[in-house]
């Protein structure tokens, strides 16, 4: 067994090596937002506490997530780490020694955000290497003046100096993304006409510059990475593959001891190929750094939307690059390598690619994520109590919160009991990984299940709990996790034989009909239509909103959006359903009263779901103390529901 163990993912826990720092694995924690950080800037013990997790989880490198070098212009965030100035050297200390007790590396990411910043953060207006404003900021920046462009190089020299003096293994300069070394090195975002654009040579001299003054300062034994967007997607517009190779190849003569390969920038129709939706296969971006690894000899990172160990191997193995990124996969789990590394792999709670953790922190929120509720909250939740002392506890429902509160109950030392009508744990989880490319759901299940076998957690799976069985057990307290039932309103003609919940279409349950509506754009209803879509039947989606996928992350969104403009399906916007009729639906515009008839033989119900207020009823009245948790105390995201369901379960006290 132990040589199975040693030899199971051979390649991915050798030890590495990017300039003169052995690293002990050939796993990187890539940089991710958190905004976690002090306001304004700067080290705090709840960042300290994130990355210590991460640590201690194993992983080998971790390069950090964005630190300015200026405030103003420089800002990207309201909360993110910082090297502006002696001051911030403290800090970051602090922050790299707890790194370091557990034998991981650090880089310090040097950032600014050049026209993907805000005035509203910053307060004051943007930069960039020219006026051209992208296509996702709000505002257009400031064309940097000669002795501007001095003074930020001055203060990224200035950065990596003080990160040194932290005890950073290395720095990694941010140039991709649109950010303002981005906006230099690409042909799409750079008219210049100065010493600063137009040729390869000038486009890359702001760069340039700054590693030259870095390794003035910090001396050769110093590691020096840029994270690239080496596939910009734009055509002789922007930079594509080869010509970052040849970028690549002047970034080590120059030096640079390694090299972080991402892609696209604002502005690229494959603006979601940076930060994947659930849907992108793992590994797909794998070719971009294999062929920068042809043209440098030095150490090569791939950002390549790895979430499980059996990936990162085999990409290794293939030769495509030195070390391997795992970036949300660690917002996921924290101990994901732990886990690969004692032969645990399929314990490894997934990400799904959800992008939850995105939409937080593109509303300056700390940073969340749906199967981990831990995420930012490290403090919060360091030390649950272990007093349960074998009480039963019981948990009625084993879909995410059901699974998220017995799951801690049993770590703290409670008897778990856990009902569910189910023969499979997961509850809507089985339902939502039915949709196209929802396969990372279906293995966060299997994870779940996982977990649960390794638990002391009493399973009763396929028998729906009752206050009778639940009484006869004289439980401590009852969780109810039960789930809920998709929503009905009272529109004349909803009980109709043609008319089925997008629930049962996702599972095959539903015969579908000729043309079908859908009423409902979110999640669900889009999801559900991409299935029907594809089925081969003509599609309308109707909603009173005049937008779809109200809720739904951006980059989510986004890709769900092309997907199904594959298709051609219509859309009613601004439309309220008042008559379902055998042969369609009679809709009313909500704009000024107009009623339209569509014809359709099949309607297709994604209007949401409400609790199961019967079943409810019936725990709480019969224990007053009743947690309801999860779908079964509102509808809403994954997200949500762990999030309510641990917070619960951690401070439970019979």
């Amino acid at each position: 067994m132990d040589y199975v163990l040693k030899h199971m993912y051979e390649r991915l826990f050798s030890t590495g090596r990017i300039g003169r720092v052995e690293i002990k694995n050939r796993v990187v924690m890539t940089p991710m937002g958190t905004v976690i950080a002090a306001p304004g800037g700067g080290v705090n013990e709840d960042i300290i506490a994130y990355y210590e997790a991460r640590a201690k989880g194993g992983v080998g490198l971790i390069e950090s997530e964005l630190c300015r070098v200026l405030n103003g212009a420089g800002a990207a965030m309201t909360c993110q780490l910082a090297a502006r100035n002696l001051a911030d050297v403290a800090g970051l200390a602090r922050l790299v020694d707890v790194v370091h007790k557990y034998g991981t590396k650090i880089f310090i990411q040097l950032h600014h955000p050049g026209g993907q910043g805000s005035s509203a953060i910053g307060g004051e207006p943007i930069v960039a290497a020219s006026a051209v404003k992208s296509p996702t900021a709000y505002e257009t920046p400031h064309a940097l003046q000669v002795e501007e462009i001095a003074k930020i190089e001055s203060a990224f020299i200035s950065g990596a100096l003080f990160t040194k003096m932290a005890g950073a293994d290395g720095v990694l300069l941010h140039g991709a993304h649109g950010y303002l070394i981005n906006s230099f090195l690409s042909p799409y975002l750079n008219k210049r006409t100065d010493d600063y654009g137009g040729s390869l040579e000038n486009r890359m001299r702001f760069l340039l510059d700054i590693i030259r003054g870095i390794r003035e300062q910090c001396g050769g034994d110093f590691p020096i990475g840029v994270r690239l967007s080496v596939e910009e997607f734009l055509g002789k517009e922007g930079n594509d593959l080869e010509e970052s190779c040849r970028i690549c190849e002047v970034l080590k003569e120059a030096g640079v001891d390694f090299i972080d390969v991402s892609c696209t920038i604002p502005g690229s129709p494959e603006v979601c190929a940076c930060i994947e939706p659930g849907t992108y296969e793992q590994g797909w971006k794998r070719y971009m750094a294999a062929e920068i690894r042809k043209h440098v000899n030095i150490p090569i990172i791939a950002v390549c939307n790895i979430k499980e160990p059996d990936v990162a191997e085999q990409i290794l193995v293939e030769g495509c690059c030195d070390f391997v990124g795992v970036a949300r996969g660690h917002l996921a789990d924290p101990e994901w390598c732990n886990k690969a590394q004692a032969g645990k792999a399929q314990t490894i709670r997934k990400c799904i690619g959800c992008l939850s953790c995105f939409q937080e922190i593109e509303s300056q929120r700390h940073v969340k994520c749906a199967v981990n509720p831990k995420l930012g909250r490290e403090r919060e939740f360091e030390n649950p109590k272990y007093n349960g002392q074998g009480r039963t506890v019981v948990v009625v429902g084993g879909g995410p919160a059901g699974i998220e509160a017995a799951l801690l109950l049993d770590s703290r030392g409670f008897h778990v009991v856990l009902f569910d009508p189910a023969k499979r744990l997961g509850g809507t989880l089985n339902i939502a990984d039915k949709g196209v490319g929802k396969e990372k759901i279906t293995r966060l299940v299997d994870g779940l299940i996982a977990q649960v076998s390794a638990s002391d957690i009493e399973l009763r799976m396929g028998e729906e709990a009752t206050v009778e069985k639940v009484k006869a057990l004289s439980p401590c307290g009852i969780f109810v996790a039960c789930g809920a039932i998709a929503s009905m309103p009272p529109i004349p003609g909803i009980d109709g034989k043609n008319v089925v919940t997008a629930e049962d279409v996702l599972i095959g349950k539903a015969q579908l009909k000729g043309d079908c509506i859908i009423l409902g754009s979110g999640m669900t209803g889009l999801e559900t239509a991409e299935v029907v879509l594809k089925a081969g039947h003509r599609t309308t989606i109707v909603d009173m909103l005049h937008e779809i996928g109200q809720g739904v992350p951006i980059m989510v969104l986004i890709d769900i959006k092309r997907r199904l403009s594959e298709y051609g399906p219509a859309y009613m916007l601004g439309h309220k359903a008042l008559q379902i009729a055998e042969d369609g639906v009679v809709l009313e515009r909500l704009a000024d009263g107009e009623k339209v008839f569509v014809n359709a033989e099949t309607i297709i119900l994604a209007l949401g779901v409400q609790p199961r207020k019967e079943v409810v009823k019936a725990f709480k009245d019969a224990f007053p103390q009743a947690h309801i948790i999860g779908d079964a105390n509102r509808g809403g995201r994954i997200l949500e529901a762990t999030q309510e369901a641990y917070g619960k379960a951690f401070v439970f006290e019979s």
